[in-house]
């Protein structure tokens, strides 16, 4: 799924004019911050995109059940996090040796969204042909689809139809290049992304469609492939939740102003035509075109037919029921028959500059990609220009501050400046300000919303963790039936926090609390009745932030959660899940931490020795 979304931040690179970014740490697993009113949470938030709870004015705090959602907001199944995957590489005990064979071993590599046979040229070529002493050919024919580059990209399989399309395009080319007496018992597929999608539907076809798919394949490696579906499609098909339109109006507002305020020299003339509503009408009408009509445009290459089909709780994926109940198999019940290897990457912060730096092409160490052998390693560039394009933006900003209290300094007693326009030239310093301090909130932001609500890497849950609750009481003494005793007014402060059960706030209602209270009367005794009277409880909120581990595109919970696989069919089987650290979804394609797994891969001992090849 090569760069589903961020092939659209070339507007916002054009904005910018840079190649790197803003540095950021790690992230810890959890993070807690406390608000103590909402409305100074629900700014916070705002910031990355994120909403709260609404609460009913009627209770303050809330009290159990269904959280009220906000109008316009749609509700679609999330990916669940699984921090620790099923099973990571392991030296336990693996079942006995397959059968050898004499042939060489035909490898099926199978591209991602909008790759070409070239994409995983690389790991391919090297499996085949060797790459030196250290990556010694293998006794492996690799077969990619006909020979492209990037100026002529070839793809193996159509995206215009669905992934059972797909694979039958896939099929059909096998039969056409490779004879049946070639093939082996051992011969398995290396599938890259949305590939691995592709050959799990082959592979389902083989088994239970055995008249129209010859029977090419027996085991499966993918690499970063959203095998329980793609977060990502769902925060951003225009069908779905639809938020890039969204991200790149925001860029864009926000990284235009500097170049609209800043770059058009400040005259009596372009002050006279140039006033501060054209220029936001200017800044809008460019915003909303792009976020609107170029956009979109550009997405349509990315969310090809095949994408419908994997995303999270789709019907392909899950299965669905017609309407006589009749139930359709998805592709996630099924269940391989055949040994399986699931790698995934788990990149560093700050994820979304790495990428960019990597899918672009601003990551290879000193050759292009398609020359480099697994150099597809630094991903650096992009956050080292974005670094220093924030502290622009922030020396910008300081400028504009000063240069404006300046003027407003020389404002006082002078005639003089006020004729030559200095109110004028304050008020554009404040928009100057202004708009270099929305370049730096956003650009300084940018990799936490992309995280939050573009591909599902962090989560973040709002809710109430304590409560003042206030107080005011008017009580009346009926101890001593008829006496003439005014009301007693008392005042009482707490704090309440969540009980047993996790409701947080749960205050009693006056009139059920203080029905039959005690409480010091007026005349030093202790009186006996009934209260009545106001009660407010003020909460505080924590925001729970949660980080997901992810390469850029796919989550680690959906590329490292084990898919089905009957070991029954032969207790040779294995499944393994294997980890690309520090590597994104772009790099894996031709990186070292690819070379480091295909050796041990090849090696036998890791991953399962059905994966076993000799080198020739």
């Amino acid at each position: 799924m090569k760069n589903l979304y961020l092939k659209t931040l070339v507007v916002f690179y054009i904005l910018i004019n840079c190649n790197s970014v803003f540095a950021q740490g790690n992230y810890s697993d959890s993070i807690q911050v406390l608000f103590k009113d909402q409305k100074a949470l629900e700014a916070q938030m705002s910031k990355f995109g994120l909403k709260t709870l609404e609460f009913p004015e009627s209770d303050f705090c809330q009290r159990g059940g269904p959280p009220v959602v906000k109008n316009g907001d749609k509700l679609i199944p999330t990916l669940p996090y699984n921090p620790e995957p099923d099973e990571k590489f392991t030296g336990d005990s693996l079942p006995g040796a397959w059968d050898s064979v004499t042939a060489d071993i035909n490898i099926f590599w199978i591209h991602g969204l909008n790759g070409y046979t070239g994409s995983l040229r690389v790991p391919a070529i090297t499996t085949q042909y060797g790459d030196g002493s250290n990556f010694p050919a293998r006794k492996a024919n690799s077969i990619r689809g006909v020979a492209s580059s990037m100026a002529n990209p070839v793809q193996l399989y159509s995206e215009d139809g669905g992934i059972t399309d797909a694979s039958g395009d896939v099929n059909n080319y096998c039969k056409s290049v490779l004879d049946i007496t070639k093939r082996t018992n051992r011969d398995f597929i290396i599938a890259h992304s949305q590939g691995g999608i592709v050959a799990r539907e082959w592979l389902r076809n083989m088994d239970q469609k055995p008249t129209m798919y010859e029977n090419f394949a027996h085991g499966l490696v993918t690499f970063g492939t959203p095998h329980w579906g793609a977060q990502v499609l769902n925060n951003t098909r225009p069908e779905l939740l639809n938020k890039v339109p969204y991200f790149m109006n925001e860029a864009c507002e926000a990284l235009s102003g500097p170049i609209i305020e800043g770059s058009i020299k400040n005259t009596f003339w372009t002050r006279l035509v140039l006033t501060p509503t054209l220029k936001d009408k200017i800044k809008d009408a460019l915003c909303n075109t792009l976020s609107e009509t170029i956009i979109p445009l550009a997405l349509a290459n990315y969310f090809k037919p095949t994408t419908r089909d994997y995303y999270v709780g789709s019907p392909f994926l899950n299965g669905k029921n017609d309407s006589n109940g009749i139930h359709t198999q998805g592709l996630s019940e099924y269940a391989l028959k055949v040994p399986v290897v699931q790698f995934y990457g788990e990149e560093e912060q700050p994820i979304l500059w790495k990428f960019l730096s990597s899918t672009r092409g601003m990551g290879h160490d000193e050759l292009d990609n398609a020359a480099s052998k697994y150099g597809y390693g630094q991903d650096d560039q992009m956050e080292l220009v974005v670094k220093e394009k924030i502290d622009d933006y922030s020396a910008g900003r300081d400028a504009a501050m000063n240069e404006k209290i300046r003027l407003q300094n020389s404002l006082y007693g002078s005639f003089v400046s006020f004729l030559s326009g200095t109110r004028k030239k304050v008020r554009e310093m404040e928009r100057l300000e202004k708009a270099y301090n929305s370049a730096y909130v956003w650009l300084s932001n940018a990799n936490d919303y992309y995280l939050s609500e573009l591909i599902g890497g962090r989560t973040s849950t709002a809710k109430v963790s304590s409560c003042l609750v206030n107080e005011t009481l008017f009580c009346k003494d009926t101890t001593n039936i008829g006496t003439a005793y005014p009301l007693v007014r008392l005042n009482y402060s707490y704090n309440v926090g969540p009980d047993s059960s996790g409701k947080a706030c749960d205050v009693l209602a006056i009139g059920i609390k203080y029905k039959n209270y005690s409480f010091p009367g007026l005349d030093g005794k202790t009186w006996h009745g009934y209260c009545f009277g106001s009660q407010m409880a003020i909460p505080t909120w924590k925001v729970e932030s949660t980080y997901i581990p992810n390469d850029g595109v796919v989550l680690a919970a959906s590329a490292a959660r084990k898919i089905l696989v009957d070991k029954s069919v032969d207790p040779r089987i294995t499944h393994r899940v294997g980890i690309l650290p520090k590597t994104n979804h772009d790099q894996m394609k031709n990186c070292l931490e690819t070379k480091k797994a295909l050796l041990d891969l090849y090696q036998g001992d890791k991953y399962g020795r059905f994966f076993k090849l000799d080198p020739r």
